[in-house]
């Protein structure tokens, strides 16, 4: 069996180490994980800041609607009826399925680029990681599962008793595996995986400026030294509902994930992280109302391959 050795870096990001991976190289992958979330968090913020610019405005537009709404005892108590009430939502689960063992397609692909300068890789990776925005809440679920590489995460946001474990702010998380290269030359980094993935949303919104939203998907990134080089990411759903909608959408089991390859030069005497994993998001306003949201993405990941120079 192998020993895995865990770190907080803070209470929001969390990193396994593999034996494989000698202990004087934690710090480098320490840097390059909290390299990667302070880069995603600069992304999404500058969306995030827009879809906050228009909330304020459908805020001010809803007051008076709202105001009267509750002089109204019919509709007053009607409303405090919809916030005592769970949302009619479908809700899926993230867990370990324990796929099928992928060692043997691992080995004929490394076998049929023997002469190259790549290699596949198979669980369990140099390490995993997770890592949740500080100023929102933590998933209500996530898994890491080392020896099958499957890594899934359950967001929930809503009101309070809308949906079980549902957090009062915005969700986003994201979480995965990693290696860790310090090329002997010059030349370039190349990495791609094979991702199997199952996702689901649920999201529902009832009353005066209410609405919820979801978005989730896959994502890979290449660090240098810590620093953010180069990611792709594939946004596999999002839904926004409002004013008495409401949605639910699941995979039938798990779907191949389209290609995501990327590469970066890279340069002797540096430390480099190719990293593969899945992000959710979810959030809610209640308005005069209940909403609530759920965001599940998980990934089978039985191989990461990687070119480097030699």
């Amino acid at each position: 069996m192998t020993a895995t050795y865990e770190t907080v870096v803070e209470p929001t990001v969390q990193i396994t180490f593999t034996e494989e991976l000698e202990p004087e190289h934690h710090s480098a992958v320490e840097r390059s994980i909290q390299g990667m979330a302070a880069h995603a968090a600069q992304q999404t913020d500058r969306m995030r800041a827009a879809e906050a610019d228009h909330a304020k405005l459908v805020t001010a537009l809803n007051g008076p609607l709202a105001r009267l709404a509750e002089s109204d005892p019919a509709s007053a108590e009607a409303l405090q009826q919809l916030k005592t009430r769970p949302l009619p939502l479908e809700l899926d689960s993230v867990g370990v399925l324990h796929p099928e063992d992928t060692s043997a397609a691992a080995e004929e692909a490394t076998l049929a680029i023997r002469n190259l300068q790549t290699r596949v890789w198979g669980p369990p990776y140099h390490f995993s990681w997770f890592w949740h925005r500080t100023n929102g809440s933590p998933p209500f679920n996530r898994v890491i599962d080392r020896p099958t590489g499957q890594v899934g995460l359950d967001g929930r946001s809503g009101s309070p008793g809308a949906i079980p474990g549902g957090a009062s702010t915005f969700v986003e998380a994201h979480a995965g595996f990693g290696l860790l290269f310090h090329p002997p030359a010059n030349g370039m980094l190349v990495g791609d995986s094979l991702r199997r993935v199952h996702d689901s949303f649920a999201v529902a919104a009832y009353g005066i400026g209410s609405n919820a939203t979801v978005e989730g998907g896959t994502e890979c990134t290449i660090l240098e030294d810590g620093q953010f080089r180069k990611g792709a990411t594939h946004r596999l759903y999002r839904k926004r509902v409002s004013v008495n909608e409401s949605d639910h959408a699941i995979t039938p089991g798990f779907f191949t994930d389209s290609p995501m390859s990327i590469q970066w030069p890279v340069k002797a005497g540096h430390e480099y992280t190719f990293n593969v994993g899945v992000w959710v998001y979810c959030d809610h306003t209640a308005g005069v109302g209940r909403s609530a949201a759920q965001s599940l993405c998980q990934a089978i990941i039985p191989t990461m391959t990687t070119t480097v120079p030699m």
